[in-house]
């Protein structure tokens, strides 16, 4: 896919250095099926890319990600669950191609971290957050669960800290987010750029072939040798949950803005 045919992702930078921005600043770049759709294309083309050094992630607008877009959940409610499946296997492949990115992926996050944006995050090799960000797994507030982005945070976060947070569905702030290993740096707006800059120096004064060599090496080890099951298990653990009485109603509760019979 063309950069110029993307309509939710924004690409700079140069032939060495690709920054790629999330674009729809107007929905705090939630997720749709476009979005999955470009992330999924433009990060397994960058294969082809034979200079590329690093890819940088970033948002646009007030926030990183806010996790699902309204529109593509209303969607998800009248889903079968053969239809749940494959849209979460299509959600899985973009975590998976992001994760899989041949060149260090450096990652600066703003604003509100919400749902599947903590699974972008949770994709990044060096991540800086600007020190108010707020991030959130939402899910289990309206009946679901972090299925498909498990598999790719449990990797980063310590695991007391993503049990407590999965679990509870509370906001936790940049320090927390910092303690728990799923982010490396936080400050401003500027220091954070500061920090991923001088990480891409330290990259680029590096053997070329040997950084990608030990991002695919660490890849491979972090990802067990059961990688399939944990996929499968993933895909169908959202699925049976999107089509569940408790994940139908906190869908309808979400989308009329009213709580879920659960709530007192």
């Amino acid at each position: 896919m063309k950069h110029a045919e993307m309509k939710t992702l924004k690409v700079g930078g140069d032939s060495q250095n690709v920054i790629v921005t999330l674009n729809r600043p107007e929905v705090r770049n939630a997720f749709n099926t476009e979005m999955i759709a470009e992330l999924t294309a433009f990060f397994r083309g960058l294969d082809q890319e034979t200079q590329l050094e690093t890819v940088e992630l970033a948002g646009d607008g007030k926030a990183f990600c806010a996790g699902g877009d309204l529109n593509w959940m209303k969607s998800m409610v009248d889903f079968s669950l053969e239809e749940n499946r494959l849209d979460a296997m299509k959600l899985y492949e973009m975590f998976d191609a992001i994760s899989n990115c041949p060149v260090p992926l450096l990652t600066r996050v703003h604003g509100h971290v919400m749902g599947g944006g903590l699974g972008l995050v949770a994709c990044g090799d060096i991540v800086a957050a600007e020190s108010q960000t707020q991030f959130c797994f939402s899910e289990v507030r309206i009946g679901l669960v972090p299925s498909v982005i498990s598999a790719f945070v449990t990797r980063r976060m310590q695991a007391s800290r993503y049990r407590r947070y999965m679990l509870t569905g509370e906001v936790f702030g940049a320090d927390a987010a910092l303690e728990s290993g799923l982010v490396h740096f936080i400050g401003s707006q500027d220091r954070c750029e500061e920090f991923l800059n001088s990480q891409k120096t330290l990259i680029q004064n590096n053997g070329k072939a040997a950084v990608k060599d030990t991002k695919s090496l660490v890849d491979f080890i972090d990802q067990s040798p059961n990688d399939e099951k944990i996929k499968a298990r993933a895909i169908e653990v959202i699925s049976q949950r999107r089509v569940s009485v408790e994940g139908q109603e906190g869908l309808a509760a979400f989308l009329e803005k009213r709580r879920p019979s659960w709530q007192k």
